[in-house]
C-alpha cells in the first residue's frame, strides 16, 4: 500500500496547525474589545492587579510587560498578541524555514495569554485542545527533520487517542440517560449552542437513523482509538476514513470552533508511522477479524422490532459493566502507548546513530523523547482519572494533584468529554433581550450573530470562527441572570450604547442617540426546530420571565457591577498612550475588518505564490524535457 513519508506528514501537520491558528488569533481579534476589554463585558484590567515585586509573580506576566514597555491598555496589548499571532502563523505558512520550535511556542504563548485572560470567554474544549496540540506540534517541529520525527509523530497519535477516546467515554460515564437509551441525537442537533442549517435536516432523520449514529459514535469514539497505536497501515487507513467521516458530518452538523478542523489536521500523523516489517497483512487480518466478529456477536446492542414501524435499538448494556471495560481501555491504551513508544524510540536513537551528524541528531532524539515522556506522563492522568478509584488516589495524594494542576494550569493536561450531558429534551431554552425608549414600550428585540432568534431566521455555517457571546448566552439560559455576570454586563452596556459591546450584537435597534435605549428586560423562550413544510426554521414558546426590566440608571445593577469590578471607577495603571491610542481609534473605525482585510490579502498572496511557484515549475520541467529530448535526436 502506497504510503507519505514522514517528511511530508510532518510538512502536513505543520502547515495545517499554522492554518489553524491564523484562524483562532483572526477569529478573537474583533471581539478582544468587546468581551474583556476596559468598556467591555468582563474588563481583563482586575486581572492585572498585584502588589508583588517581581512580574512573573502576576498573573499574565507577559500581558504586564507588554503593556508596560509599549504604555498600552490591557485590552489593545491584547489585540496586539493577536495581531502577532496572525503575522508570525502567516509568516511561517509562507515562508517554511520559519517553521521551528521557537515559532510555536510563541504562538503558544500568544494564545495562552488570550485564554487565560478571556475568562468564560475562552474556556471551550478546543481552546484548551488547541493549546495542547501546538506544544505537540512544536515538538515535531524542531529546528530541523530527522529520525525524532517518528517520536513526535507517535506522541500526537498518542495525544489525538486520549482526547477522542475520553470525548466517547464521558458520555456513557456521565450516567446521562439520553446517551444510554440511544435518543441523544433526538436532541442534540437541536439544543447545541450553535447549529447549522443541516441541523435542521439532520434533526428530522427517523429515530432509527439516529439511533443507529449514536452507536457509530460509541463505535467510532471507543472501540476504534486504541487501534491508532497498533503499527499496521491498513488499520490505521481504516480507523483514519473512520474518524474523517465523524469529523465531517459533526462540521456539517453543528459550529464547534475549530476543534473538528485541528483533529483533522492531526489525524494525518496515523498515516505513515510506526509499521511492522514483517507480517503486517495477516496481523491487519486479525484485526479486522477480531472487530468484525466483535460486531457481528458482541455489539451489547439489541435490535427490537415493532409491526408497522422502523426498527429501534436497545443499548443490553450495565453501567457498571462499561465502567469495567472503559477500565480495561484505559490500561490497554496506557500499556500500548508506553510499549509503542520505547520500540519507537529506541529505533530512533540507533538511527540517529548511524547518521553522518550524528551529535545533532542525539540531541534532538534525546530533547524529543524527554519532551514525549513527560507530555504523556502528565497526559495519561487525566485518562486514568475516569477510573473513580484511581480519580480518588490521586485526589489523596498532594504531590501528584499539584504536578497535574500544574500541568493542566498550562493546557497539556487537558480532560476531555464534548456533549456528555444532554439538557435539549424539552427544547433549547433562549434568552431573548428587548429594549425600549419608555416602560410602555415599543418594545424591540436585539439580534444577535449567530444564537437563534427570529424564528424565521436559519442557523449560519460560522466555524472555524466562533462568536463567543452568542455562545456564552446558550449556556447563561441554563441558569439566572444572577449566575452570569456577564450578562449583566451585558444589559448595562446595550442600554449604554457601548460601541464595543454594541458591535457584538447583529441588530441594535437603538443605534440613533435621539431614542436610545433606557429600559431592558429578558424573556426565556423554548425553541425547537419547525415541522417539514414550515416556512419559518424555528418555533417558540414562551417560558418565563428571565430577567424583570431594569432602567439606565438601576442603582442595584450599578452596585452589583462595581462590586464585581466590571465597571472599575479606579484609574487603571495601564493606559495607551499615542500608539496604544492609534490602535484602538484604527480599529473603531473599521470595526474590525482590518484584520479580516490583512487575513484575505494574505490568504490571495498564498494563492498567488502557489500558482506562480506552480507555473513557473511546469516551465522548467517542460524546457529540461525538451533540452533532454533535442539532445537524444542529435544523437
Amino acid at each position: 500500500m502506497t504510503t507519505l513519508g514522514t517528511n511530508r506528514i510532518k510538512r502536513c501537520i505543520l502547515y495545517g496547525q499554522l492554518i489553524i491558528l491564523l484562524f483562532a488569533f483572526t477569529s478573537i481579534y474583533p471581539q478582544i474589545h468587546g468581551l474583556f476589554g476596559e468598556r467591555g463585558l468582563l474588563p481583563v484590567s482586575p486581572m492585572l492587579e498585584c502588589e508583588e515585586e517581581s512580574v512573573f509573580q502576576c498573573r499574565l506576566p507577559l500581558l504586564r510587560f507588554i503593556c508596560n514597555l509599549f504604555h498600552f491598555s490591557p485590552s489593545v496589548g491584547l489585540q496586539l498578541f493577536s495581531l502577532t499571532g496572525v503575522c508570525l502563523a502567516a509568516l511561517a505558512i509562507h515562508k517554511p524555514e520559519c517553521q521551528n520550535l521557537v515559532t510555536f511556542l510563541t504562538l503558544y504563548f500568544l494564545y495562552r495569554t488570550i485564554y487565560e485572560a478571556g475568562g468564560v470567554f475562552m474556556y471551550y474544549q478546543w481552546d484548551a485542545f488547541l493549546l495542547e496540540s501546538t506544544v505537540y506540534v512544536a515538538v515535531l517541529a524542531w529546528f530541523d527533520d530527522g529520525p525524532a520525527d517518528s517520536v513526535a509523530l507517535f506522541s500526537i497519535v498518542a495525544l489525538l487517542v486520549r482526547v477522542i477516546f475520553m470525548n466517547g467515554a464521558s458520555k456513557l460515564l456521565s450516567k446521562c440517560p439520553a446517551w444510554w437509551n440511544l435518543t441523544a441525537l433526538d436532541y442534540h442537533f437541536e439544543s447545541q449552542p450553535l447549529p447549522t442549517p443541516f441541523s435542521w435536516y439532520a434533526h428530522h432523520f427517523p429515530p432509527f437513523f439516529k439511533q443507529l449514529a449514536t452507536i457509530a459514535i460509541y463505535y467510532f469514539e471507543i472501540i476504534l482509538p486504541p487501534l491508532f497505536l497498533i503499527p499496521v497501515i491498513h488499520v490505521r487507513y481504516v480507523v483514519f476514513f473512520c474518524q474523517i467521516l465523524l469529523m465531517i458530518l459533526t462540521m456539517l452538523t453543528g459550529n464547534n470552533g475549530f476543534f473538528n478542523y485541528n483533529v483533522i489536521i492531526l489525524l494525518v500523523s496515523l498515516l505513515e508511522t510506526p509499521r511492522v516489517p514483517v507480517g503486517a497483512p495477516l496481523l491487519s487480518a486479525l484485526v479486522f477479524g477480531k472487530l468484525g466478529y466483535d460486531l457481528a456477536h458482541r455489539m451489547p446492542v439489541k435490535l427490537v422490532t415493532t409491526e408497522g414501524s422502523l426498527p429501534s435499538f436497545v443499548l443490553n448494556l450495565s453501567y457498571d459493566t462499561f465502567q469495567k471495560l472503559a477500565i480495561y481501555y484505559i490500561d490497554m491504551i496506557i500499556i500500548l502507548t508506553a510499549l509503542m513508544f520505547s520500540i519507537i524510540n529506541a529505533y530512533t536513537v540507533l538511527k540517529g546513530l548511524g547518521s553522518q551528524a550524528r551529535v545533532s541528531k542525539i540531541v534532538h532524539v534525546a530533547f524529543v523523547a524527554a519532551c514525549v515522556l513527560l507530555l504523556n506522563i502528565y497526559g495519561s492522568v487525566p485518562l486514568l482519572r475516569m477510573d473513580e478509584k484511581l480519580a480518588q488516589r490521586t485526589n489523596e495524594n498532594p504531590m501528584i494533584m499539584s504536578y497535574y494542576k500544574i500541568a493542566n494550569s498550562w493546557s497539556v493536561a487537558n480532560p476531555y468529554g464534548t456533549y456528555r450531558h444532554m439538557t435539549g429534551q424539552h427544547g433549547r431554552p433562549e434568552i431573548v433581550i428587548e429594549g425600549a425608549p419608555n416602560f410602555d414600550g415599543p418594545w424591540k428585540e436585539i439580534e444577535f450573530k449567530a444564537k437563534p432568534g427570529s424564528i424565521s431566521r436559519r442557523p449560519d455555517f460560522v466555524s472555524p470562527h466562533h462568536p463567543r457571546l452568542d455562545a456564552q448566552m446558550y449556556y447563561a439560559a441554563e441558569g439566572t441572570y444572577q449566575q452570569n455576570p456577564f450578562f449583566l454586563s451585558l444589559v448595562y452596556h446595550l442600554m449604554q450604547n457601548t460601541t464595543e459591546v454594541v458591535s457584538l450584537i447583529e441588530n441594535y435597534p437603538f443605534k440613533n442617540r435621539s431614542e436610545p435605549m433606557q429600559f431592558v428586560r429578558a424573556k426565556l423562550y423554548m425553541y425547537h426546530f419547525t415541522d417539514i413544510g414550515d416556512k419559518n426554521w424555528w418555533r417558540r414558546d414562551f417560558q418565563e420571565e428571565y430577567m424583570p426590566p431594569f432602567n439606565k440608571g438601576n442603582q442595584a445593577l450599578m452596585k452589583f457591577l462595581v462590586e464585581n469590578k466590571i465597571i472599575n471607577n479606579k484609574k487603571s495603571q495601564f493606559v495607551n498612550g499615542p500608539l496604544g491610542k492609534g490602535m484602538k481609534q484604527w480599529h473603531r473605525l473599521t470595526g474590525g475588518a482590518d484584520l479580516i482585510a490583512f487575513f484575505t490579502s494574505i490568504i490571495v498572496l498564498l494563492v498567488i505564490r502557489y500558482l506562480h511557484n506552480r507555473l513557473h515549475g511546469n516551465i522548467e520541467e517542460n524546457n529540461g524535457h525538451n533540452h533532454a529530448h533535442h539532445h537524444g535526436h542529435n544523437h
